[in-house]
């Protein structure tokens, strides 16, 4: 049977936190056979003597040579001082242990005032890519013993800013987990993640990444922009119809501007162009495509009725490149270095597919990649580009459950080996498909807000959603579509924002973010 270990950081507390924190553990349901209190000059004794503590059995200690912290049987759980386990918690995270070596999970924060409830912070199933960016797992780890041995152990890690310890045991655990259930409560201000620029230069070290690392102190928020090694050719896949619309005041042919701008405004300029025109194409949108792609085009003609995978699939057949960008015709790159940085991420071979922040003609989100709940929806649809997101969602690169196919990146290996897009899916949902075979053969999809593009597509339009269609990404995906692993059970479903499935203005403030206290806003 498992013995649990809860280890504490002293520094920079006080003792009415520390008091706080060991209230709650003897008040656990299951307590911990051992609570270990580090780096402070504390009176231990006298607080293991606190009325509400001495019937607990906690041993109170700050010894770390005790040698119950040496048993393989021990789960160690990392607990901020000032924070309060939840009663249920460490018998919740028991049940998972067998099967787990590395658990987070929810967390509430603030007092709720009269008739309303504490915010929550619902998080995602695990996105290392995302915890790179900020500590989104919040501050209570529950590790096996051999995970927090082969961590560097309780002493190196006790100490530690959170971020770093995170990575530390994210770095050597084999099977992480998050429990979708409230395992701490903390204050207000921790329920945006935390981030430490040392601690991901030093886990890029360790892991041989390669990278450039900044962080925006205001979102706390770390970028790892990858250095490139090469630069792999690309072929932008560009399927139209040479349609002619108003954009930004003047008439132009939709495909010609999105080539053009891209060629003119591309710091990456290793690519060349495959336009997939229709048989309806006019001439002289035929001719507009020629002269903006110059050199690089080659037009491929398609004179079956529409099918949008069937036509990126038949650009993707034309191609000799290692990576194809799919472009629609009615985007226009707004990043300069947007193509670097989406290779960039493509640097790392675990990465399938990856794709930018899309953005309307007026700067409002046109789609910050899908979430499934379980409709597919674009994340944060139409909200303002300075909206951060929940727990700052959209100010961090991250895994997504799938990108909208208006403009992502992927590696060839990998379209080739899950056979491009579906041809069964001729208007809608193609690209919820494509990426989850992506991630069905094991490779991640990654999102930034670091690229960014344009995507013309009207606000009003509606997708005219076909019967077959829905009957067929029910069929095969039903499974993902409900348990979506970038998604939470206790969000509210059917919406395109991360918003707590409860009433009132304060879930969806905390949904909006930036988070605080209610009475501020």
């Amino acid at each position: 049977m498992n013995q649990f270990v809860v280890v504490t950081s002293a520094q920079g507390c006080t003792n009415k936190e520390l008091l706080q924190t060991a209230q709650s553990l003897a008040a656990s349901s299951t307590r911990p056979t051992h609570w270990v209190v580090v780096g402070g000059s504390f009176n231990l004794t006298k607080l293991s003597r606190h009325r509400s503590i001495k019937k607990a059995t906690i041993e109170i200690t700050d010894d770390l040579s005790v040698p119950t912290l040496e048993r393989q049987s021990s789960i160690i759980v990392f607990l901020r001082a000032g924070d309060t386990i939840s009663p249920d918690a460490i018998s919740i995270i028991a049940q998972h242990t067998d099967q787990h070596d590395l658990i987070y999970g929810d967390s509430a924060h603030g007092r709720a005032r009269k008739f309303e409830e504490p915010s929550k912070a619902r998080r995602p199933q695990w996105s290392p890519e995302r915890l790179r960016s900020h500590n989104y797992v919040g501050d209570l780890l529950a590790a096996s013993q051999s995970v927090v041995a082969a961590a560097g152990g309780i002493s190196t890690l006790a100490t530690l800013h959170e971020h770093d310890r995170s990575l530390r045991l994210f770095e050597v655990c084999n099977t992480p987990h998050r429990i979708a259930h409230v395992l701490y409560h903390s204050s207000q201000e921790r329920m945006v993640p935390t981030a430490s620029l040392e601690a991901v230069q030093q886990h890029c070290t360790r892991t041989g990444i390669e990278a450039t690392c900044t962080i925006d102190e205001s979102m706390q928020s770390v970028r790892v922009k990858r250095r490139l090694r090469s630069q792999p050719k690309i072929s932008v896949i560009v399927p139209t119809r040479g349609t002619t619309e108003v954009l930004k005041g003047n008439q132009v042919v939709l495909a010609a501007h999105a080539i053009k701008t891209l060629i003119d405004n591309s710091t990456y300029q290793n690519f060349d162009v495959i336009a997939v025109l229709d048989s309806v194409t006019p001439d002289e949108g035929r001719l507009a495509i020629q002269t903006a792609g110059g050199a690089r085009l080659k037009i491929v003609d398609y004179d079956r009725p529409f099918n949008f995978a069937e036509k990126i699939n038949l650009g993707a057949v034309c191609s000799d490149a290692d990576l194809l960008l799919l472009l629609n015709d009615d985007t226009e790159i707004i990043t300069p270095d947007a193509l670097e940085t989406l290779v960039g991420i493509l640097e790392d071979q675990t990465v399938g597919m990856t794709g930018p922040m899309l953005l309307y003609e007026d700067m409002t989100i046109q789609s910050a990649g899908h979430i499934l709940n379980p409709v597919p929806f674009d994340l944060y649809r139409e909200r303002e580009l300075t909206c951060t997101g929940a727990q700052h969602l959209l100010q961090v690169q991250r895994e997504a459950s799938g990108l909208i196919a208006a403009c992502v990146l992927v590696r060839r290996s990998v379209f080739d080996e899950v056979g491009g897009l579906c041809t069964l899916f001729p208007f809608n949902y193609n690209d919820v498909d494509f990426g989850l075979k992506i991630q069905d053969a094991g490779h991640r999809v990654v999102w930034t807000p670091y690229a960014q593009f344009h995507h013309f597509e009207s606000k009003t339009r509606t997708p005219k959603l076909q019967t077959f269609e829905v009957a067929t990404i029910g069929a095969r995906w039903r499974d993902k579509l409900e348990d979506d692993p970038y998604f939470n059970p206790h969000l509210e479903r059917y919406i395109d924002i991360w918003k707590e499935n409860v009433m009132g203005q304060r879930s969806v403030l905390d949904a909006l973010g930036p988070t605080a206290p209610i009475a501020s806003k």
